[in-house]
Parts: structure tokens; C-alpha cells; sequence
């Protein structure tokens, strides 16, 4: 705490502070990103809610801030924090699969087993066109230990080499509750299929989860659907946000987040400044900016970076549940990895599609609008056949007086154009038997209403009066056929 009070101290002394990659806006997703300003000190900003500005001097520090958290969590003793610490390591290194390079063309699977003899196999699989075996043992250290021992070992005068297989199943969870137990994470993600290794990250200071923890799936397409299933999800006053996770650059330090994501803003929050102002007494952000969409509205959440997983860990504990504007606002971990910018923008976009799940890329289409497109005689044929066969008896009964049609719009908007010819009914068409023929339709009436003056729908171009019927030719086609001769 003594690092936050010789920060606030300096803020006090000091000049106005510009900050590294902070601006003055909202970040929008689609925004062309500048080069990295040095850094300088924050400026804070002018406009700010009255009734929630908050200086240097009159910010209360850590506990004397009223505060109001989501999830009020236990003290922990320090033999329980080193299990959970202890759990998560053992699980962060339980990668079991192993691929064996450069081997024989001629190998076989006997012969990999005979190799690995002293290890338990769960899994072999050998391509001999590629010169590689996958194996799966039973637990990560066993999978050590094997690259530790034959890798560059010779087997028949060639080289081979071991490592761990790449995974391209692995998931990131965050914005889970605090107070979410490993059993409770396990059942939340073991439906979507065979896990690998799943495990939450928690505080080596107090043990608490962080509210992201990290799943990988024996199969690329349950992974897959797990990120579509849980995005969006939600858990009490929670939605999930779910990560794919490059597991060659993940390692254990990196496990603890250096971004926090800072939501429930209040919307009289205009710039990142005031946002600063209002941690003032914390440590000083590398990244700060709010959230904004590609239509401008402020989403209400922003994301800072520090320059330490410790000091991300500090304002954390000390800034969640502050009031600020009349509201208490709530500060979560991101998920690790990606520096603040990126995260953002991945935040961003995460929360668009969660919201619009469900919806369409287009909106349902007006009655009217299904009359304007239907052009082709031939489809409005094919459409009306289920109207036009009247009484007619079928092998399976009586034709339905209605069109056996799933969209309620389109139903209504061809019952309408059948009504609006029923002037009609004796003509013939050029083509036969005018399309829009006798109907008996007069029960639909009165779910249509009265029809617009002159009895034509708007937008449709049909003609006003149907072409009369063909006149016969005045003399025979084809040759005429000769008299006899007189005898």
C-alpha cells in the first residue's frame, strides 16, 4: 500500500498528465491505432459529474472507501492458498501428449511401445508416410520425463526428437463469479465434451480465484462449440467471455493478467481521465480507454494495463465496488496475454456478438415487400397451387384452402393479391389458365381488412385488365389441301 500512497502523492505535486495510450475518446473497434505516445502525466478531465468528483486529497484510501463487492470472500489459511496454488501448477503442466518426429519410414506401433516400455500409454498413433507418433501418456510428468529422455535420442541411426504436442483446443474463461469453485468451473465446461485439463487461476496472495480459468478439450470441435455455447453466458450479474489460447506462448508467470476490465461506468463518465481521477490513490495505468461501439454509444466498461500481473492485482482488491457517480462500479481480470489495446478491442467485439446472437443478418421482410419480389409468373404459380386446387380430391384428401407456408407475412401478402383479382376470375391468360384463378376465399376477408382504393396493392405492377383470348387465324396454317380433279 505503500507503493499506491507515494503514487497518489506524486500526483498531487506534479503536473497534468497526458499517460501513456490514453486519450481523451472512447476507443471504437474499428479504429486505426497510432504510434505510443511516451509517457507523461494525466490530465484530468474538465467535465465530470459534480457529485462524483474526487480529488488527491479527499479520495479515501483502500478500506475507508464505501465500497459495495458482488462476491464477499473468506479469509483463507495459508495451507489452503498453497493447495489451490499447488493445483494449478500441477494442471498448467499436465500436458500428457507427446509427438515423436523423424522416425523410420518402416516403423511400427510395436516397436514405439517398446520405446516407451517403462511409461503407461494411453494413446498411440503412428503415421509411417510422415515419420511421426502421437502419444499420449498418462499424466504430464510422465510426459517430461519422456522428452527429457529420448529427446535426440538415436533409434536406428536416426535422430528422432519429442516434444509436446500442439493444441489448438484450448480455451480462456474469464468474467467468471470470484467465489466459483474448481468443482462448479469443471461442471460448467465438461459438457461440450472430453477434457484435457482445466483449472482456475488464482491470487498466490490470497488464494481467491481471479474469475478466469483456462479448459482444453480432447477435440479441437468441442472446444469449438464451448466458446459458442458460453459467450454470452450468463452467471448472476456476470457474461461470460471465452478466448482462444495460443498454449506455445502461454507460460506459468504469464498466467496472472496485468488488465483489468472496469465496468457498471456510470454514464456521466466521459473520458478516461475522469475515470483515472477517480483511482487517483491506486497505481498508475500504462493503458486506459473506454469503450465504445461502431455506433458510437459507450458501452460502459473500460480496460487498463499495468505494468505488473502484482500491481493489476492491488487495484484490483482496492478500486472493486467504489462508488463513482452515483454507481459502484465492479473491477474484474481480463483474460492473460494480450496487452490492453488488443484486449479491448477483443472485449468489444465479444459483447456485439453476445448480443446479437439469435438475431438475423436481416430483418423479416413486410407483407408488401414479398409482393413487390414476387415478378415470376412461374413462382407465383408454383405458390398458388395449394389455392387453386379448390375442392379438387387428392390421394390424400381435400387440398388445404390455405398455402402450407412457414412465414405468416407471406401467407397474408398472397391471400391479399388473390383477393385483389377476384375481377378476374373469368379471364384467360395468354399461357392457359390465369394463375390467380376462382378461389373461394371470401372466409379470409375479414382477417384482411378493406383494401386500399381502386382494389390494387400498392407496389404491385399488375396489369389492369387480363389480354382477351386468342383470336383463331383467318386462314388455316399449313398447306391447304388440294380438290380432286373433275372426272
Amino acid at each position: 500500500m505503500a507503493a499506491a500512497v507515494s503514487v497518489s502523492a506524486a500526483a498531487r505535486d506534479e503536473k497534468p498528465y497526458a499517460g501513456q495510450n490514453c486519450g481523451s475518446r472512447p476507443l471504437t473497434l474499428y479504429e486505426n491505432y497510432g504510434t505510443v505516445v511516451e509517457q507523461e502525466e494525466w490530465v484530468l478531465g474538465e467535465r465530470r459529474d459534480p457529485d462524483a468528483e474526487t480529488t488527491a486529497e479527499t479520495a479515501p484510501r483502500g478500506s475507508e472507501c464505501q465500497r459495495r463487492v458482488d462476491d464477499e470472500l473468506p479469509v483463507l489459511n495459508p495451507e489452503e492458498i498453497e493447495s489451490r496454488l499447488e493445483r494449478t501448477r500441477k494442471e498448467f503442466y499436465n500436458r500428457r501428449k507427446i509427438i515423436i518426429k523423424n522416425l523410420p519410414s518402416d516403423i511400427t506401433n510395436q516397436e514405439v511401445h517398446d520405446l516407451l516400455s517403462s511409461y503407461d500409454l494411453k494413446y498411440c498413433f503412428v503415421d509411417k508416410y510422415k515419420g511421426t507418433a502421437f502419444v499420449t501418456l498418462l499424466n504430464g510428468e510422465q510426459a517430461q520425463h519422456a522428452i527429457g529422455e529420448f529427446h535426440q535420442h538415436v533409434l536406428r541411426e536416426r535422430e528422432i526428437s519429442v516434444q509436446l504436442q500442439p493444441t489448438d483446443a484450448l480455451l480462456c474463461i474469464a468474467n467468471l463469479p470470484r467465489a466459483f469453485s474448481q468443482q462448479q468451473f469443471e461442471e460448467l465446461v465438461r459438457p461440450f465434451g472430453n477434457l484435457e485439463r482445466c483449472f482456475l487461476v488464482h491470487s498466490a496472495v490470497t488464494g481467491h480465484s481471479k474469475g478466469y480459468g483456462f479448459v482444453e478439450y480432447m477435440k479441437k470441435d468441442s472446444a469449438a462449440r464451448a466458446k459458442s455455447e458460453l459467450l454470452g453466458k450468463q452467471l448472476g450479474s456476470r457474461m461470460l467471455y471465452v478466448h482462444w489460447t495460443e498454449v506455445g506462448s502461454l507460460t506459468f508467470p504469464m498466467l496472472h493478467s496485468r488488465c483489468l476490465c472496469v465496468d457498471r461506468l456510470p454514464p456521466s463518465l466521459v473520458s478516461a481521465q475522469d475515470l483515472l481521477a477517480a483511482l487517483a490513490d491506486t497505481h498508475a495505468p500504462i493503458f486506459c480507454q473506454l469503450a465504445q461501439g461502431q455506433d458510437g454509444s459507450f458501452r460502459r466498461f473500460a480496460v487498463l494495463e499495468f505494468s505488473t500481473p502484482e500491481m493489476a492485482e492491488e487495484v484490483q482488491r482496492v478500486a472493486d465496488g467504489r462508488a463513482l457517480g452515483g454507481a459502484h462500479i465492479r473491477v474484474s481480470f481480463c483474460a492473460p496475454g494480450p496487452p490492453g489495446r488488443s484486449m479491448l478491442a477483443a472485449l468489444i467485439a465479444a459483447q456485439t456478438m453476445a448480443l446479437n446472437r439469435g438475431k438475423g443478418l436481416l430483418p423479416e421482410p413486410t407483407a408488401m415487400q414479398i409482393l413487390t419480389g414476387l415478378s415470376n409468373p412461374a413462382t407465383l404459380k408454383m405458390l398458388l397451387t395449394p389455392l387453386a386446387q379448390g375442392r379438387k380430391q387428392g390421394l390424400l384428401g381435400a387440398a388445404p384452402t390455405m398455402p402450407l407456408l412457414g412465414n405468416p407475412a407471406l401467407s397474408a401478402a398472397l391471400l391479399q393479391l388473390l383477393l385483389q383479382n377476384q375481377a378476374q376470375v373469368q379471364q384467360a391468360g395468354l399461357l392457359g389458365e390465369n394463375p390467380l384463378g376462382p378461389h373461394a376465399l371470401q372466409q379470409g376477408v375479414t382477417m384482411l381488412g378493406d383494401l386500399p382504393q381502386g382494389g390494387m396493392v400498392p407496389g404491385l405492377t399488375l396489369p389492369a385488365e387480363a389480354p382477351g383470348p386468342i383470336k383463331p387465324p383467318s386462314r388455316p396454317l399449313g398447306r391447304e389441301q388440294e380438290s380432286p380433279p373433275p372426272l
